[in-house]
């Protein structure tokens, strides 16, 4: 972790750290999810939604890994085993987590993928890209996608 006192009199400090998380970083987010249901006036802050893909084993073979709020799910999470895939569980996994956020009121569905990943699998569930980071990494692009009820 490295230190730099900033503000008058040095008396705030930023510290940066590349690694683990620091316990700190939850407050981050709880002071921002404060913030938007204030601003917004929201009775309550976004809702985790998580599905798990498990085999008869109970062994977690794939899901996801996303949240509800201001209208919308947002997909940040979203895996399948490579023995699974093409098998449909990657199409029900995400019809599951759509129809949960239709039944709360979503007005639909945003999620990122790259150019080495998923998007012909988001393009056939109806999904259209609404925009592309190019170079993340190299040779590749990060791309936005999003898909309205």
């Amino acid at each position: 972790m490295t230190s730099i006192d900033v503000g008058p009199d040095h008396a705030l400090r930023i510290e940066f750290t590349a690694g683990p998380e620091p316990s700190e970083a939850e407050q981050v987010t709880a002071g921002l999810t404060t913030h938007l249901r204030e601003s917004l006036r929201l009775k309550e802050g976004p809702l985790p939604i998580t599905l798990i893909l498990k085999d008869s084993s109970g062994a977690v073979r794939g899901g996801i890994r996303a949240e509800y709020g201001l209208d919308w799910l947002h997909v940040d999470h979203f895996w399948v085993d490579e023995a699974l895939r093409g098998q449909g569980h990657g199409a029900r996994l995400l019809a599951i987590a759509e129809k949960a956020a239709r039944d709360r009121g979503a007005v639909g569905v945003h999620l990122t993928t790259s150019t080495w990943q998923a998007p012909d699998f988001y393009a056939k569930q109806g999904y259209q890209e609404i925009g592309r980071l190019r170079g993340r990494p190299a040779g590749h692009d990060r791309i936005w996608f999003a898909k309205w009820f």
